[in-house]
């Protein structure tokens, strides 16, 4: 526990649990949205879905630009990477024209992926020279995994509940957490000390 808590375990805890919840339940609720919320045909949603999901398969690759960009900062990285998704659910949510409104959503995912990207290909293997890179790429696997499938049964009951605008709300508080995690505190409390 000592060595995990050393390695942050708990901010990359956060991380798995927002980027598990925006790769795996808003990319499953991604058909429905262009369909109820858009107004896509269920064929037309097919087809939209299926290009935005190979346009968001290439997100290590911008998350590896953005990273060598960022001078192969780990932390710097992440917080960027959630502050753009922060802004692409925000322009999401205003911007209401079908396809902009699309390609928000796509850079917004791929934003929160790219943090996910961080986590499981910088993040993890961190742990090498303790032996555990299987043991924390595991744990934070599951985390994310459970998150998402929480994620699932409470969109589909919220969809109905509070709508497809004030989702994207909780998807913009979501992320917005993972901005708050992301923040620098080591060096800041450091500097208070």
């Amino acid at each position: 526990i000592k060595i995990l808590v050393k390695h942050r375990i708990i901010k990359f805890t956060f991380v798995a649990v927002i980027t598990g919840i925006v790769r795996t339940t808003v990319v499953f609720w991604l058909p429905t949205y262009l369909s109820q919320y858009i107004g896509y045909s269920t064929e037309t949603s097919a087809v939209i879905f299926t290009v935005a999901t190979f346009i968001i398969s290439f997100t290590t690759f911008v998350a590896i630009f953005v990273y060598e960009m960022l001078k192969r900062n780990m932390d710097k990285t992440i917080l960027v990477m959630f502050s753009s998704a922060t802004v692409f659910f925000v322009l999401m949510y205003f911007v209401k024209l079908p396809m902009l409104n699309i390609i928000f959503m796509v850079l917004a995912i791929m934003s929160s992926n790219s943090s996910a990207t961080m986590l499981y290909s910088r993040y993890c293997p961190g742990f090498r020279d303790t032996g555990m890179v299987s043991s924390a790429t595991g744990f934070l696997d599951f985390l994310s995994y459970s998150a998402a499938a929480l994620a699932n049964i409470t969109f589909s009951g919220a969809i109905e509940a509070i709508g497809w605008s004030n989702l994207i709300l909780v998807w913009i508080g979501l992320v917005t957490l993972g901005v708050v995690v992301a923040l620098p505190y080591r060096k800041f409390f450091k500097k208070a000390v």
